[in-house]
């Protein structure tokens, strides 16, 4: 008689992320404020406890949310300056239109942030760790900058600094406009014009 394969258990690891990819949809269907824990462990199968084991409040499981965000993020980043620096021609325009070939618009994530800023904004503590988050995502995207500047010239923290919060408005008002007008403007289409002209002119300029 053969025995049944024994029954693995998730690990902590992948129990979380089960429930953040639940979470990240109730969100984006519910908001922030309207989707319940029960909801979110209804959504993976999982109890209440898994759940409190795993994360003490929604804020949280954004930020943990938010943290998966900028590590995707760094990995395309490295990946579109791999494809910059092997390609040829001009570096800058090869290096934009790498990540925007590389990046995949998630819908879900940008309604969850659009509405979580207001819920900051409101809040002074949780404020100040979605600050700490902004400020990792600019250093991600300064260090990119950094390295395509050093294929022209040595870019200057304070220029750095402005250029890669321009880059990141630039990347969230071009989101926003492909939800408003799908039919108007394709994906990535508005980071890669700007993004382009801005690193040009601001490398030019250095």
């Amino acid at each position: 008689m053969s025995r049944r394969p024994a029954r693995t258990r998730p690990t902590r690891a992948q129990t979380r992320e089960r429930i953040m990819d639940g979470a990240l949809d109730a969100f984006a269907e519910r908001g922030f404020q309207g989707a319940s824990q029960e909801d979110i462990c209804e959504r993976v199968g999982l109890s209440r406890g898994a759940y409190n084991s795993s994360f003490q409040s929604k804020e949280e499981l954004f930020f943990a949310l938010y943290d998966r965000i900028i590590e995707r993020l760094q990995v395309r980043l490295e990946a579109s300056m791999t494809e910059a620096l092997l390609a040829s021609g001009p570096v800058i325009d090869n290096f934009v239109k790498a990540f925007v070939s590389n990046y995949s618009f998630d819908r879900k994530w940008y309604l969850l942030q659009a509405e979580f800023r207001l819920h900051a904004l409101r809040n002074p503590a949780v404020a100040s760790h979605y600050a700490a988050r902004q400020a990792r995502i600019l250093t991600v995207i300064e260090h990119a900058i950094a390295r395509v500047g050093e294929q022209k010239k040595p870019v200057g923290p304070g220029k750095l600094s402005r250029m890669a919060r321009l880059l990141l408005a630039v990347h969230e008002g071009g989101m926003f406009q492909g939800l408003l007008e799908p039919t108007e403007i394709a994906g990535g289409e508005l980071l890669e014009f700007f993004g382009t002209l801005v690193m040009a002119r601001a490398l030019a300029a250095n």
